[in-house]
């Protein structure tokens, strides 16, 4: 399971505060590792993942 959440700021139709947004996602982390449904990757796994959005990032030029 992934999940990408983004925080906007500037989002008129749904006006929220950071602090809001942030202990929404932290309650969110950990219900899901409560359920098992956390997935947990080693350092190296998240390095090659971030090297491999980097390199996507470059390549738009």
């Amino acid at each position: 399971m992934t999940s990408k959440m983004t925080f906007e700021a500037d989002k008129r139709d749904d006006p929220i505060s950071h602090d809001t947004w942030l202990t929404q996602q932290i309650n969110t982390a950990f219900e899901n590792m409560e359920n098992g449904l956390a997935v947990f990757v080693s350092n190296e796994e998240a390095n090659a993942q971030m090297e491999d959005f980097k390199a996507k990032i470059r390549a738009r030029g």
